[in-house]
């Protein structure tokens, strides 16, 4: 206290907003200081100063504002005249790009589930005003939706998918409707076992057209037909994917499927029945899976028949290398992004465009795709995948022991 006396200085209650009143002040000094000597090594020349060789001379000073972490401070920007090379602050031209870096990273943050009201709170104490506004805001997220725009355009013909992934994701995409409709997407598994996210289209509902378009778009832009395709029951999928590949060998969702089979069972027996089913679609191999579905509890003849309709394309994994098979087993994986997707949507509710919905759920999947975790692969398991597929084609016997536990 006596140390503060000494030096003239007096103590002032403490309020909200003193801290970052003081660091504002001192950046408004330092900053001011700071520009003060580039002018002179500008001009080569301290104010006041005369030389023979003198060229240019401070011609006064011009108010310009700049945020800093606490706020925006306003400083006298000094103005130079007659000097062969204009005057420009290095400082701030250094602070000018992290101000533009700032905003390329807007629409990141939307991304992150901030609509444009959740930017202006969000920073509004960086920017202050410095020019944080809508329009500004808008103008970051064009740039979103044209990386959008070329992403969905780009050539995948070098892809080398050999697992495809197939799933809708339902938003309110625009204004005026309160209903809401299918976004498609698309993602893969490379030969090299790294995962890449391939189609984000709007499908209103998972029609068979819808995706057949979808598909379509993905031949058209090189892909190769994938050797497995996985989705869920959706028979407007399913239908498309029998148009688009005939001849790719296909995996139902097993968790879906094990769903609808217990629609049908009393709850009192449902511990039961999903044991039974646990012992089909969690078998050591094939031949166990095909004894298991034998053995499946005739009590329950609804049940076993939802089970048995198309069973053959939900046991498709286990043809293919046992190190695949939880991957391949279910459609998780999309769900998954989905519901990442959602908390983040959520935050927006209904969406203007169709565009803006698609480019923000194509960028926020694209941002999880950097945490994406692929599957293990080896050169001689991209053969046994092959040869699973090419048994798929040519030996359907699966159809057989269905009929039987169908019959019972």
């Amino acid at each position: 206290m006596a140390a503060i006396e000494e030096l003239g200085l007096e103590l002032v209650e403490p309020r909200d907003g003193l801290v970052d009143e003081l660091a504002r002040y001192g950046a408004q000094l330092i900053l001011t200081s700071y520009l003060e000597a580039e002018v002179t090594a500008h001009l080569a020349r301290r104010p006041y100063e005369r030389t023979p060789k003198a060229q240019g001379y401070r011609n006064g000073h011009r108010p310009r504002q700049v945020t800093v972490g606490s706020g925006t401070v306003s400083l006298e920007y000094p103005k130079v005249a007659d000097c062969p090379t204009p005057f420009r602050s290095g400082l701030l031209a250094a602070w000018q790009r992290r101000s533009a870096a700032a905003v390329k990273v807007l629409p990141s943050l939307y991304v992150e589930g901030l609509s444009t009201r959740d930017f202006e709170r969000a920073l509004e104490p960086l920017w202050g005003e410095a020019g944080l506004s809508r329009t500004t805001v808008s103008r970051a997220n064009e740039e979103l939706k044209k990386g959008f725009d070329l992403w969905r355009h780009r050539d995948i013909s070098g892809e080398g998918v050999v697992y495809l992934f197939l799933d809708g994701h339902y938003e309110a995409v625009r204004f005026g409707t309160s209903e809401k409709e299918a976004i498609l997407v698309a993602h893969g598994v490379r030969e090299d076992g790294s995962r890449v996210l391939l189609g984000v289209w709007l499908g209103c509902h998972e029609s068979t057209e819808s995706w057949k378009l979808a598909l379509d778009d993905l031949v058209s832009r090189g892909l190769r037909e994938p050797l497995l395709v996985i989705n869920d029951g959706n028979p407007g999928l399913i239908q498309a994917v029998k148009r688009t590949w005939p001849n790719a060998a296909r995996q139902r969702c097993i968790v879906h499927r094990i769903r609808n089979v217990l629609q049908r069972v009393p709850k009192k027996d449902h511990a039961r029945i999903r044991k039974e089913l646990n012992g089909i679609f969690y078998a050591a191999c094939l031949e166990d899976a095909l004894g298991a579905t034998r053995r499946f509890s005739g009590t329950y003849p609804t049940a076993c028949e939802v089970l048995c309709t198309d069973l053959a394309d939900c046991l498709t994994f286990l043809r293919f290398p046992q190190q695949h098979w939880k991957r391949l087993r279910t459609s998780n994986t999309l769900e998954r992004m989905f519901r990442e997707v959602w908390r983040r949507t959520r935050v927006v509710g209904r969406f203007p465009a169709e565009r803006s919905a698609l480019s923000v759920v194509w960028a926020m999947l694209d941002v999880d795709s950097a945490k994406w975790r692929g599957v293990r692969m080896k050169p001689q398991w991209v053969d046994l995948i092959r040869e699973a597929h090419r048994q798929c084609t040519a030996e359907p016997v699966l159809l057989e022991p269905f009929e039987e536990v169908e019959a019972a």
